[in-house]
Parts: C-alpha cells; sequence; structure tokens
C-alpha cells in the first residue's frame, strides 16, 4: 500500500547522519510508479520544507546519486535535464538528442522545451541548432 507520508520518513531518516542508508532509497523509490514518486515529493516538501530531489542529489554523489536524482523527476524533467547534459560542455551527445527529440510526440517536446526554459532559463531549440549542423539539425527541430 502507497502511503507517501510514511515513504518520505523513510526517505529522511535515509538521509540523515554521516552514514546514508542506500537500501532504503533504494526500496522506495524503485518500487513506486512516476506518479507516486511525484506525490512523495509533495509530501516530504509538505513535512520537511526541503527539496526531495535536491537532498538525494547533495547526499548522494555518483552514479547512484545521479540515478535517484532521476528517479524522482517527471519524465519531462528527465528529458529536459538529459538534454541539458547532452548539450552542454564540449562535445554533443547525440545519441541523447536523437533519443528524446525523434521519439517524443509535438505536445511532449513542447513540455520539455517549456521545462528546459524554466529550469535553465535557455531556449532548447537554440542550445540545439548551436550545437548541431547540416540534416542532422533540420530534422532536430523540424
Amino acid at each position: 500500500q502507497f502511503d507517501p507520508e510514511a515513504d518520505a520518513k523513510i526517505l529522511h531518516t535515509a538521509m540523515k547522519g554521516l552514514f546514508k542508508d542506500e537500501g532504503s532509497v533504494i526500496h522506495v523509490l524503485a518500487n513506486r510508479s512516476n506518479q507516486q514518486r511525484q506525490q512523495l515529493k509533495l509530501k516530504y516538501k509538505l513535512l520537511y520544507g526541503k527539496d526531495l530531489s535536491h537532498d538525494l542529489h547533495s547526499d548522494f554523489g555518483g552514479n547512484f546519486g545521479r540515478a535517484v536524482y532521476g528517479l524522482v523527476m517527471s519524465p519531462t524533467e528527465f528529458d529536459a535535464y538529459c538534454l541539458r547534459q547532452g548539450i552542454e560542455g564540449m562535445g554533443t551527445d547525440n545519441h541523447v538528442l536523437i533519443e528524446i527529440l525523434c521519439t517524443r510526440t509535438n505536445q511532449e517536446i513542447l513540455a520539455i522545451k517549456q521545462e528546459y526554459k524554466s529550469k535553465f532559463n535557455r531556449d532548447l531549440e537554440q542550445d540545439v541548432t548551436g550545437d548541431t549542423s547540416g540534416d542532422f539539425k533540420r530534422l532536430l527541430v523540424s
């Protein structure tokens, strides 16, 4: 039975102190749907006045930290985050651009563009056209 308050308390306890309880974090997050994790994020914020995504990201590093950070994002947030990671810095991760921009509906892409602008204060289409060229660029922004 899904109980967001109980889950929020488990996660809060798992992140307290010097030694973090990764097992409890895995148990809670891996056994919830994305919709349930979104409810959990809201309950965590109400109970502790803190952002669950931020707490997880700051308390756990490496691949585990990135994985749990991704698990608590909505699909739109996750796509925007992955696109930003794929575009920023030296080189572009074309696989990420293809996977997201070529497999989402127009409505989903519009939502991703809005999320990207909101999260990063940048225009997704400008970032894509600035990092790609030729037919590939035209395909991605069509």
